[in-house]
């Protein structure tokens, strides 16, 4: 039975049933870390970086469906609706941290996943190796380096997405300022103005960026968050339609039922039921 709440909320602690509650990072292999008992779907409190070294399956996020398979890496961000299914004897590294880590890095790839090549395994395989090593020492050095290690080891990361033509193009600082920031005010009714004010931009200066770097407006970009979050409400919660309407900062219950079935060919009670 569905209830008014979305998937449940883990966090590192929850996840990794050995690391202490104050530590706020975990970095060790696939294969060599717990499967925790959580229920599926459901959602993080934290970044988790998991790169499949030998592995096949499906991954969920948010909807979405991508392949799991050897040397495909996936950064997977706080809030989104995430289950899997993956292969036996499945190997690879996993590091996950906590939120305000990343923060440290506002420019980093807004990519799901992105795939490695041979170059890029021997150069990442020994940052992962180091990681766990000082994972294991637990010392009054080994939380200050672990720290800089991840965020090293994401800036790598960063630039290895750039170099690789197969990933998408990585966007610019503002527009993913902007993809956050819509994100984190989702239930709000803000305006394109009122988030270029945020941003500290012109209307004119965020259309142009969002334009070049998605291909699609800022009001446009809104309007897609807002219809992933209505499938998450639609799917995980028993709100009516009118709730989740309200919700989402749409006045007028119709115009959303509208809307969502143009972008997804369903209605929203179609895809409560489906």
């Amino acid at each position: 039975m569905k209830t008014n709440v979305l998937p449940k909320k883990y966090s590192i602690s929850d996840i990794i049933i050995s690391n202490p509650k104050e530590k706020f990072f975990y970095v060790g292999t696939f294969e060599g870390t717990e499967d925790p008992n959580v229920e599926w779907p459901h959602r993080h409190d934290f970044y988790s970086l998991v790169w499949f070294t030998k592995s096949t399956g499906i991954n969920v996020i948010d909807f979405e469906e991508y392949e799991i398979k050897h040397n495909r890496l996936f950064l997977m961000r706080p809030l989104q609706v995430h289950n899997w299914s993956y292969s036996k004897n499945s190997n690879g590294y996993i590091a996950v941290f906590d939120k305000h880590l990343l923060r440290q890095i506002t420019d980093f790839a807004d990519n799901p996943f992105f795939d490695l090549s041979n170059k890029n395994t021997k150069f990442l395989k020994p940052l992962f190796e180091n990681l766990i090593e000082e994972s294991n020492r637990d010392d009054q050095l080994s939380k200050k380096t672990i720290v800089q290690g991840i965020s090293y080891l994401l800036l790598q990361l960063k630039r290895l997405s750039n170099e690789n033509p197969k990933n998408k193009e990585i966007k610019s600082k503002n527009t993913l300022k902007f993809s956050r920031l819509v994100s984190d005010n989702i239930c709000e009714n803000l305006s394109v103005n009122e988030y270029a004010t945020k941003l500290n931009l012109t209307v004119d200066k965020l259309n142009e960026i969002c334009k070049e770097n998605y291909g699609q407006s800022p009001k446009t970009i809104i309007l897609e968050k807002k219809i992933t979050e209505a499938k998450r409400l639609l799917y995980f919660t028993d709100l009516s339609v009118k709730e989740i309407a309200f919700r989402l900062g749409f006045e007028d219950s119709s115009y959303f039922s509208r809307i969502f079935k143009q972008k997804t060919n369903l209605s929203p009670t179609e895809f409560k039921s489906a």
